[in-house]
């Protein structure tokens, strides 16, 4: 019995592509569900060179509500030397959602070629694992990039453009507008 090309690639698609696309659709939800805010981690350095860190609750007109160790810390403005918004390292995820969709796109582009010369269906799978590795890759990349640490010097800046850090920093919150 002989296969055509068209089979083939049916075979090609049950096997290789929907799967990676259901598992796609398992994975991706699971980060997009709904959960309570959290407000973003902060490391607060005071003019007297202490340190508080903690998430941050809210920005008030005068001082910054931080949750540290389960109690609120309430931290004037005017005694902040730098604030220090620490970010979770993203590369594991960028790595796993970059090796998922190199791998379905490559096995796409395989399936595309049409080639059968490599033994039947090999080339989508070969060119997944390339796509595979590339996407993993590049991930892994723009995950290091998008978890590195902000840091703000408040101390000696003018009001102005302190200001405007709050402003952004509020959006970062827990409560980002308060009653």
């Amino acid at each position: 019995m002989v296969i055509g090309g068209d089979h083939m690639k049916n075979i090609v698609f049950v096997k290789i592509i929907a799967p990676t696309l259901i598992v796609l659709l398992l994975i991706i939800p699971a980060n997009v569900s709904a959960k309570e805010r959290r407000g973003a981690e902060l490391v607060v350095t005071q003019h007297d060179g202490s340190q508080v860190s903690g998430e941050l609750i809210a920005v008030k007109r005068d001082s910054l509500l931080l949750l540290s160790y389960g109690r609120d810390e309430s931290i004037d403005l005017a005694g902040i030397k730098t604030v220090r918004v620490v970010k979770r390292s993203m590369a594991g995820k960028g790595f796993l959602y970059g090796f998922l969709v190199g791998a379905a796109g490559g096995a796409v582009v395989g399936l595309a070629m049409g080639r059968t010369d490599m033994g039947g269906n090999a080339t989508p799978l070969l060119v997944g694992g390339y796509g595979g590795a590339i996407g993993a890759l590049s991930g892994l990349l723009l995950g290091s990039v998008a978890g590195v640490d902000s840091s703000f010097t408040v101390a000696g800046k003018p009001e102005t453009v302190v200001n405007e850090y709050w402003v952004k920093l509020r959006t970062h919150a827990r409560v980002p507008r308060l009653p």
